[in-house]
């Protein structure tokens, strides 16, 4: 893979062991719930789920939206895009999801065909952040709203991990992400995107149970994969974190702000 497109070509192909740990990262719990509030999905909604990945949140959405509702799943891999349309079929309700490979950044959608635009997790990654914005207002509906959900890496804590140490990885990780930094800027993207109100929060749920110990070994294959990695501190993050699930004192904080844009 190209250093300068790792960013996007990461998640076209993934490794078996990766796509095993996003099923247990992405899988949806009562607890994500608030994650979604502020769309405020209704039964009967068209709404789309960009960057769907395994498929978790479109059977969230397409729960909510009931059988009068409908949700359009997209995805730039392509065992993701199995993996949902697998997922959708268990659920028993592959009637009410359409799952696409997307092939590009346009989506294949009229102006104004959808109520809601859910992004979870999406906008760390795409090509122009402003751009996307921006087609996502297209195919929401006057009066609807685009739903972002991201993080700001800069603002991510572990410990017992040193800042130093942590620091490090995160450089040697960041060809993974086209905008390490996404979250603090999707207010102001949105708001030069033409939305014409835009509403911010910031969840931050400490993680002490060691859910997050797969970012980590995560963030650490990125690291290798970059090449100008130290391969010393990237093993003694994972090892000290690693260690510390084990031992019961591991913390970790990943604030998830969520941008809700109406349009």
């Amino acid at each position: 893979m190209s250093r300068e497109t790792y960013y996007r070509d990461h998640w076209v192909d993934i490794e078996p062991d990766r796509l095993d740990r996003y099923e247990e990262q992405f899988a949806w719990s009562a607890g994500k719930d608030r994650l979604l509030e502020p769309a405020d999905i209704a039964a009967g909604h068209k709404v789309a789920d960009y960057g769907c990945g395994p498929g978790f949140v479109s059977v969230e959405l397409a729960r909510r939206v009931g059988a009068g509702g409908h949700v359009h799943a997209f995805d730039i891999n392509s065992d993701f895009v199995a993996r949902t349309r697998q997922r959708v079929a268990d659920e028993g309700i592959a009637e009410r999801v359409d799952v696409t490979h997307l092939q590009g950044d346009v989506l294949p959608l009229g102006e104004n065909a959808l109520d809601r635009l859910v992004v979870k997790n999406v906008m760390l990654y795409v090509d122009d952040p402003l751009a996307s914005f921006a087609e996502f207002r297209r195919v929401v509906k006057p009066g609807g709203k685009v739903h972002a959900i991201d993080s700001d890496f800069y603002m991510t804590a572990f410990d017992p991990v040193t800042p130093e140490d942590w620091r490090v990885l995160l450089d040697a990780a960041l060809p993974a992400f086209r905008t390490p930094e996404i979250g603090r800027k999707m207010y102001g993207l949105a708001r030069r995107a033409g939305f014409s109100d835009v509403a911010v929060r910031v969840i931050a749920v400490p993680d002490t149970m060691g859910r997050m110990l797969n970012l980590v070994r995560n963030l650490a294959g990125y690291a290798r994969e970059s090449g100008t990695h130290d391969e010393a501190t990237v093993q003694r993050v994972v090892d000290v974190a690693t260690r510390a699930v084990a031992d019961g004192d591991f913390f970790a904080l990943n604030p998830q702000f969520l941008v809700t844009a109406t349009v």
